[in-house]
């Protein structure tokens, strides 16, 4: 109890900290307003966005492409890795080949992507699905071969069948390692996700911030950065929050 408090105290001065060098800087004699903007001035813009239907629509949008690329991801992800790391000789031919897609900056292949897919949702969503699937795959494939095989065995000698063993033996032992790469992946799925917004698009929350910079509404991209913060904490917390209870309900 006593290292919970004295983590968030910790977190609390650290924002604290955080908000009063920027008070700082934008003082008197400070930073100009053209590049960091005041607090109060971005507060005000922030409360003008949130009470805007047309930021809810950017909101929703964004959402939609996140959630519907991190399904994909996540599906795709957790299949392939379980395939192939049920034996060892599919986890040796592909955990390299994964590994080497999880390593390549798969920014370069956009403009690939926009051709395919135009500079709608579809774009979107397919990117961010293939960035999201390989940490994934990767890390599924290392759970499910990581097993240990006397609990299979003691499985076998039971009578357990072969989708009890998959279901009651092998998720269970690989859910950590696969929940990591869920966790890697649901970040990789938010962060392409709004850089394809801001690099070709017409609406989305990413796409409003692209805008606001390059119009100068520097206010306006700092309200949109609180506000993807705000997103981003979100969906992370409720990832999290899914993973613990999944992982106690399975243990």
């Amino acid at each position: 109890m006593k290292h919970k408090i004295a983590v968030w105290c910790l977190r609390i001065l650290g924002l604290i900290g955080l908000f009063g060098a920027w008070a700082y800087a934008t003082g008197p004699g400070g930073v100009s307003p053209i590049l960091v903007p005041k607090m109060s001035v971005v507060w005000e813009q922030f409360k003008l966005l949130v009470t805007s239907s047309h930021t809810w629509s950017s909101a929703g949008i964004t959402a939609v492409e996140l959630l519907a690329a991190f399904a994909i991801a996540l599906v795709a992800g957790v299949v392939v890795g379980f395939i192939c790391g049920r034996t060892p000789f599919r986890a040796e031919v592909a955990e390299p080949l994964i590994a080497w897609g999880y390593l390549v900056p798969l920014v370069l292949f956009y403009p690939l992507f926009i051709l395919w897919f135009g500079v709608g949702m579809q774009s979107k969503i397919a990117y961010g699905a293939l960035s999201g699937f390989f940490p994934i795959a990767f890390n599924s494939l290392r759970g499910f071969r990581a097993i240990d095989q006397r609990y299979l065995k003691v499985a076998r000698a039971f009578g357990a069948s072969g989708s009890q063993t998959d279901w009651q033996v092998k998720m269970p032992a690989a859910l950590p390692m696969v929940l990591s790469g869920v966790r890697i992946g649901a970040a990789l799925c938010m962060i392409t996700v709004i850089l394809a917004e801001m690099l070709a698009s017409t609406r989305g929350l990413g796409y409003e911030l692209a805008r606001a910079s390059q119009t100068l509404q520097v206010a306006e991209a700092f309200a949109l950065i609180l506000i993807l913060l705000v997103f981003v904490a979100i969906v992370q917390y409720a990832i999290n929050h899914f993973g613990k209870e999944r992982y106690r309900t399975d243990a």
